[in-house]
């Protein structure tokens, strides 16, 4: 299983979120370190709650910061926001009853995780380096 790795491609521009994008690739891959021992629950469930909370601070971060810029994608990209806690939260729940595939639940946050950062956080990414060049 290959881990999330950081690199230049993956920075927004904006350090405190590219440290933050940082902080929840190291909680995903910490879910890799679970999939050789699938009797791991209690510690699947500790990493997931530990997601969701620096998730939804991340979110609020991300969210204030370019809502403070007038991103005209704003919305949409909260909506997207929401979509992942639901599902990392459903997970979790999946996760303490024992019905989950842990796997699959990494694959799927990794791939969230890169394609939502490389596709969706970069559409945001040359709006803000506009309003800075041009002091808004």
């Amino acid at each position: 299983m290959q881990k999330i790795s950081w690199h230049d491609s993956f920075s927004v521009g904006v350090t405190k979120l590219d440290e933050h994008h940082q902080h929840l690739a190291h909680l995903i891959n910490q879910l890799s370190d679970c999939i050789p021992c699938s009797n791991q629950t209690e510690k699947v469930v500790d990493i997931l709650s530990a997601l969701i909370e620096y998730a939804k601070y991340h979110f609020r971060h991300e969210e204030g910061y370019l809502k403070a810029h007038d991103y005209p994608q704003f919305e949409q990209h909260r909506i997207e926001h929401i979509q992942f806690c639901e599902v990392v939260a459903e997970t979790c729940y999946g996760a303490t009853i024992g019905i989950f595939g842990i796997n699959d639940l990494y694959n799927y946050l990794s791939s969230w995780w890169t394609n939502h950062i490389l596709y969706e956080d970069m559409l945001y990414k040359p709006f803000l380096e506009n309003k800075v060049l041009l002091g808004k």
